[in-house]
């Protein structure tokens, strides 16, 4: 062999062949440095402000656009696919909904509820002062497609509602609300029975739950709601310090239990709060729980991090 060859891995190389080499990557390097990749966002999904399971890894999450110039065309109800492997991780896609009546697309959709035992949901809009819209839709999912129904304004007069719930209590459907009172050390969560055609409500209780975690200025003590098919109540309470950078600061909760009281109508019994998890640096404002033959019970929570965008989440196992 040629004294100004060298051997790599079997094979012959001369000098000139590495400079060559050399030069090639060299001009790679100075292409590659001198021309950096796009920038990408590390995650492209929205605010979750609401979260519902449908089948399976498929949940129905909605987001708080406004319907204002800035946002008029931001997503408003999307499909969302837990991972099935590290590479694809969360997907989602975007629903175009046709919203009946004059009103147009919805502004401030904070909350979506699945009806028990068929394929149908309620959204909300928050009712937040300014933003002039305070209804509630009906939609079915089938075959993969999502249709409102119909829409109602909200039955009673509210202030800025971010959770609500759809549950079953003997062959009566219950609808749930709670305000998410910011500041203040107690909310009102309200129920009343539910008829979906047409989308009427009965009258309105209402009991007084005592926040916990977090308490004080920017503490919202009920931020999403749920309930599962054994009647227990699970909530989220979130503090906003008013930043959209943050920090943030959750907590899931187990509340109490949705009973029927001595006469059979539907009663939200309040208990010992239980903490399911603290979630340090993140906004929860939704909550829902998925049941299968599969899975068991579990419980997953939607985050709305303003700047940083949204996440799900499965938390630990429930006592």
């Amino acid at each position: 062999m040629n004294a100004r060859d060298i051997k790599i891995r079997g094979q012959n190389f001369s000098f000139v062949t590495l400079a060559l080499s050399a030069v090639i990557l060299f001009g790679c390097a100075t292409t590659i440095l001198a021309h950096p990749p796009d920038v990408i966002r590390a995650s492209t999904l929205p605010d979750l402000s609401g979260l519902a399971w449908v089948k399976d890894d498929l949940f129905i999450g909605v987001h708080d656009a406004k319907r204002n110039s800035e946002k008029k065309y931001w997503p408003r109800v999307s499909l969302v696919h837990l991972p099935k492997s590290e590479l694809e991780g969360v997907t989602w896609q975007s629903l175009d909904l046709e919203f009946p009546g004059p009103d147009g697309p919805s502004s401030d959709l904070e909350s979506v509820s699945r009806i028990p035992g068929g394929r149908g949901f309620l959204f909300a809009e928050s009712g937040q002062e300014g933003e002039g819209a305070r209804r509630i839709f009906f939609a079915v999912y089938t075959n993969d497609t999502l249709k409102i129904e119909s829409q109602v304004p909200w039955p009673v007069p509210v202030e800025n509602v971010e959770a609500t719930e759809v549950c079953q209590v003997g062959q009566q459907l219950v609808y749930l609300y709670a305000e998410r009172a910011e500041g203040l050390a107690a909310t009102k969560i309200k129920w009343a029975t539910l008829s979906l055609h047409p989308l009427e409500f009965g009258p309105f209780k209402e009991v007084t739950y005592e926040g916990v975690d977090p308490v004080g200025k920017g503490a919202r003590p009920i931020v999403a709601l749920a309930v599962d098919t054994d009647g227990f109540i699970y909530s989220a309470s979130a503090y906003d310090p008013g930043n959209d950078d943050g920090p943030f600061r959750s907590v899931a909760w187990r509340i109490g239990k949705m009973i029927a009281d001595k006469n059979g109508n539907p009663l939200v019994q309040l208990g010992e709060s239980k903490r399911l998890a603290t979630l340090d640096g993140l906004k929860v404002e939704s909550i829902t729980v998925r049941e299968s033959e599969k899975s068991g019970k579990q419980v997953f929570v939607g985050t709305d991090d303003e700047h940083y965008g949204g996440i799900i989440r499965l938390l630990p196992s429930v006592p």
